[in-house]
Order: C-alpha cells, then sequence, then structure tokens
C-alpha cells in the first residue's frame, strides 16, 4: 500500500504564507528513512487503526471530565497505517508554547488502552480534502487524542494467531523495550512457582499483536489473551476523546495564571490549551520513546533524525518564528539539549545555564524562572526586519505527574546531613502517608507532597522550625513557579490581555504579525480568526523562511 500522501523528501517551496506552507511539508514529510522507507511494509510501527473526518470541519463534542473519555465525534475507519508527522496543536499565534522532542506512539502500548488508540489518517473521499481536514483537526486539538470503542475494536481482531489461556492466572506485564514488533507476554498461572513468557511472534508489515488485558488483571482457562489486530477502512464509528496527561500538564500552571488574571480585573479570563497555549515538537514523527533501541538502533539513526527535522527541515523553528510566542515552556532536560544543539547561539542567559545541571531539569527550572533567560533573533532578511524575544523556561517532562508534585529535593549527600541535623523532619519526610518518598540509586532525594500541600508546609513551619529554613530552600513547585513566571510577564508588559468588544470575551493578546492559517486560499474555517490576525499586512513570501535559514546559519 503506498503512502497517503505520498512523501516528499525535501520541503516545496510556496507562495503560501509559512504557517500554511507547514502544513504541505509538514504532513507528508518522508526525509527520515527511518520513519519512511521506500517499502511502507518495513516501516518499522504499526499499522495502527485510523479514522478520517466525514466532512473537512466536522460538528464535535467540545469535551467531557479529564478523566474519562468521552464520544468525540462520528467518523468513517480507514486502513490501517502510521500517523502523519504533526504540526503544532492550537493557535497559530498563541503567546504561551510549549515544545517537547516528538509525538507519543500511544498505540504501541501493550494494553486494552493501547488495543483501542487510533490515528488520523485523513483522505480527499466524497468531496472532501485532506489538507484541509489535517490543518482543521490540529488547529483545534487540544488535551485530547483519539481511541476506538475497545469493543468495537475487539471485532476486528484476526483469527490467526490468536493466544488464549490454557488454565487461569493473571498478567503481569508485557515489557517492550525495543521497536521489535515481536516481544513476550508474561503471565503467572495459578498454582504456578514462576511466571511464563508468551511469545507474540509480530512480524513488520503485518498487523500488529495486541494484548487485551491490562496488568494485574485476572483471566480463566480460555480467555483470549492477545490477537492480531486489524480495524478495516470504511466502518462508520464513533471516535472517543481521551485526556492525555502530557497535554493536561499544562492545566493547573494555566489555570492559577487565569485566576490572577481575574484578580487583576479580567473577569472573563477563561485561559485554555489550544488557545492560548500551542503545543508542539522538535521533532514531527511518532515514536513510542525517545533513544536508539526505539529509533533504528544505533546512536547514528538518532542524530540523522534530529539533524534532519530540528536542524535541516527546522519544522518548529519555522513555526515558533511564525507565532513569536512570549514564553516558551521546554519540556524535560533532554528537549532543552536538543534545542541547544542546534539554536544555542541564539540563547541569551545571564548568568548562563548550567551545562551539567546538578539536578537535572529541576536545576534548569530554578534557573529559568529565576533569572531572564530567552531567545532572541534580530536581522533583516529581504529588507525586512525582524525581532524576536521569547523567554525561554525549561520544565520536568510532562509525562509525569510526579514531576509536578510540590516536593523537596536534595543532593543524596546533603539529606543525609540533614537526617542527621533533623532526624525528627527526616521522619516526617520519609513516613507521613500525605508524603512520597523517593530515595533512588542515584539522582536527588526527592520527598511530594502528594495532598494537601498547604496544610502539609504549614504543619512543617509549625513543628519543625529549625529545620523549615533548610527545606524550603529545597523546594519546588513546578506548577506554581510556571504560572508565576506567566504573572511576571504580565506584570513587565510581555503578556498581556485584550478586553472584549461587541459583547465577545476578551482575551490573552496574540503576537504582532500576520496568520492566515485560518483564512487562506485553501480553507476557510468556520470559527474564523478572532483576533483579526488576517488583516494585517502579510509577509514578504518566504521572508520567514529567510530568517529560519539566516538563524540557522549563524
Amino acid at each position: 500500500m503506498a503512502y497517503d500522501p505520498p512523501r516528499q523528501a525535501h520541503p516545496k517551496p510556496s507562495q503560501d504564507p509559512l504557517e500554511v506552507a507547514l502544513v504541505f511539508n509538514v504532513r507528508p514529510c518522508g526525509t527520515c528513512r527511518f520513519f519512511w522507507p521506500e517499502n511502507p511494509a518495513q516501516q518499522p510501527y504499526g499499522p495502527y487503526s485510523g479514522y478520517d473526518f466525514d466532512s473537512n470541519t466536522p460538528a464535535e463534542s467540545k469535551g467531557g471530565a479529564k478523566d474519562k473519555s468521552f464520544v468525540w465525534l462520528e467518523g468513517t475507519t480507514r486502513e490501517p497505517g502510521f500517523p502523519d508527522a504533526e504540526v503544532m496543536d492550537g493557535c497559530r499565534k498563541a503567546p504561551i508554547m510549549t515544545i517537547g522532542i516528538n509525538p507519543n506512539l500511544t498505540a504501541f502500548a501493550p494494553g486494552p488502552t493501547g488495543t483501542s488508540w487510533c490515528y488520523p489518517l485523513f483522505s480527499s473521499a466524497n468531496g472532501t480534502d485532506s489538507w484541509t481536514k489535517y490543518a482543521y483537526y490540529y488547529r483545534y486539538r487540544s488535551i485530547y487524542q483519539e481511541h476506538l470503542d475497545l469493543k468495537f475494536a475487539e471485532g476486528f481482531l484476526l483469527p490467526e494467531g490468536r493466544i488464549t489461556a490454557p488454565k487461569p492466572g493473571v498478567i503481569r506485564e508485557a515489557p517492550r523495550a525495543s521497536s521489535d514488533p515481536a516481544y513476550e507476554l508474561r503471565v503467572q498461572y495459578d498454582g504456578e512457582p514462576n511466571p511464563t513468557a508468551i511469545h507474540l511472534p509480530g512480524k513488520l508489515g503485518q498487523s500488529p499483536y495486541v494484548v487485551l488485558l491490562a496488568a494485574d488483571q485476572r483471566f480463566a482457562k480460555g480467555d483470549l489473551l492477545a490477537a492480531r489486530l486489524q480495524v478495516p477502512g470504511g466502518r462508520k464509528a464513533e471516535i472517543y476523546g481521551q485526556a492525555i496527561g502530557y497535554y493536561t500538564q499544562m492545566l493547573p500552571a494555566l489555570d492559577s495564571f487565569t485566576a490572577f488574571l481575574r484578580a487583576k480585573g479580567h473577569a472573563d479570563a477563561a485561559l485554555k490549551v489550544g488557545e492560548d497555549v500551542g503545543q508542539l515538537d522538535m521533532v514531527a514523527c511518532a515514536s513510542p520513546h525517545w533513544g536508539p533501541q526505539w529509533l533504528g538502533g544505533v546512536s547514528q539513526s538518532v542524530n540523522t533524525i534530529i539533524a534532519n527535522c530540528v536542524h535541516r527541515n527546522a519544522w518548529a523553528m519555522k513555526q515558533l518564528v511564525q507565532t513569536r510566542p512570549a514564553v516558551l515552556f521546554l519540556v524535560g532536560q533532554a528537549s532543552w539539549s536538543m534545542f541547544q544543539r542546534s539554536f544555542s547561539h541564539l540563547v541569551q542567559a545571564d548568568p548562563p545555564l548550567p551545562a551539567v545541571p546538578d539536578d537535572g531539569p529541576y536545576t534548569l527550572l530554578r534557573h529559568t524562572t529565576q533569572h531572564d533567560c530567552r531567545l532572541r533573533i534580530s536581522m533583516k532578511a529581504g529588507g525586512e526586519d525582524y525581532e524576536l524575544s521569547t523567554r525561554l523556561v525549561v520544565t520536568p517532562h510532562f509525562s509525569y505527574d510526579v514531576n509536578f508534585l510540590p516536593q523537596f529535593r536534595m543532593d543524596p549527600e546533603a539529606y543525609v546531613a540533614f537526617a542527621r541535623k533533623y532526624p525528627d523532619a527526616a521522619g516526617f519526610l520519609e513516613h507521613d502517608p500525605r508524603m512520597q518518598f523517593q530515595k533512588p540509586s542515584s539522582g536527588f532525594v526527592a520527598a511530594g507532597l502528594r495532598q494537601d500541600a498547604a496544610t502539609v508546609l504549614a504543619e512543617i513551619k509549625r513543628k519543625f522550625a529549625a529545620a523549615e529554613p533548610e527545606l524550603m530552600a529545597s523546594f519546588y513547585d513546578p506548577h506554581r513557579m510556571m504560572s508565576d513566571l506567566m504573572a511576571e510577564l504580565y506584570a513587565k508588559g510581555e503578556l498581556t490581555y485584550t478586553k472584549g468588544a461587541g459583547g465577545k470575551r476578551g482575551f490573552l493578546s496574540r503576537a504582532q504579525g500576520p496568520c492566515a492559517f485560518c483564512d487562506n486560499r485553501h480553507w476557510h474555517f468556520p470559527q474564523g480568526c478572532p483576533y483579526d490576525k488576517p488583516k494585517e499586512k502579510p509577509y514578504p513570501p518566504g521572508f520567514l523562511e529567510r530568517v529560519v535559514a539566516t538563524s540557522l546559519k549563524a
């Protein structure tokens, strides 16, 4: 089966504004042969379930509870495939931006959730336009990814190669340590002393094996444990939305900043991911994890992907210079390292960021929230001036809630000295049920506040007054540090709020510069642009591309 759309190894010049041209260059990008081999049957991942819109701009439910899935829209399944490369989620002029490494390939994970995930594989069937669908999807995507109803998906398990239980037991795990489509399911049969490994003989180009039960779930004799899945195209289906932890990690900080704005007199402030926050990745194609074992088996393969996507095609930087956000949150130390590798000459920080941060992203978070660290570009390109000054903040990785607990963090030697000096306080950190204490074999000791953070902090101040100053010197509240930084930028006039007019809500002001993403010669979204960006004078053709090219050469 050929790629749809066909892959292209090099970006194609366009007379469209850059934000529109990115749609026509990122989606069909085939620069990295690891992701897009000439023979699609040799693609390392999938093929996974896909779905299509039935119209260019479909009616959709706007979401449900953060922890529950909901029927998002009615769609049509497509033949399985590998998801297209992704452009940014959200408004192209959002004043807040996050950048991670690459999209997560959710369907790779064994278990019922991985079995049901599906990806947008848009077509131009029945008079629709796949490019409009793609652009519309990523313009309004927020904190959700999509899945099929599990029972619907299970109706398309292939009969060949099914794995059924010869006796009752419990699922232990299905570890996947590389991109290999073959892996093991480990179960514990009742009455047996040791777990049993069941080989799942997946092969490249064939429908993948899925595990139908979750870890620690019991099964009876004869229950189906694993099978190959192939949801065919052309079936009407309910497409569910499910909030993803990575995308929701901005919500507490954004909610705090919203409350700050309301306290400043902006009573209608209601900031949203996807509208006020654009979420982007430096590498546009998905993988289940980041590292050689997932990306070709050798470091050179990883380096080639980074060189192609981050530097050569520079998809993320092209979007960034068009968006011109006031603040950029780089998600995780690895994201910062990748960003720094290509763009360190554009970063200004005084004092400089530590080359080897003692406590990884936490050291970088404290440094970049306490000191001014910026991405700066100032140049002429084709006779036009261009200026960018974006505040940079490095955060812990968004995928893990534990990273964002309010927490005390100490070097192991410092913690030993603290515990010796204040044994009662150390005992509280280690044993109070409201605390999550971690003392890893390497790295910093962490004591996170799982619940009642304000109460616990007040109790520490009251009960351990002598130890409290030393403890607070090691304290991090990542969400609060992020929201406080946004409040600081508001106080400096770098983030501003525009009052609503004509009965419309106010909004977090967009950056200077035009944007035609929602209204151009290819498509006109029904919602239009609430910020009147299409009315601004457009840049000369190729202007922003020249800004990026010049920045890369510097």
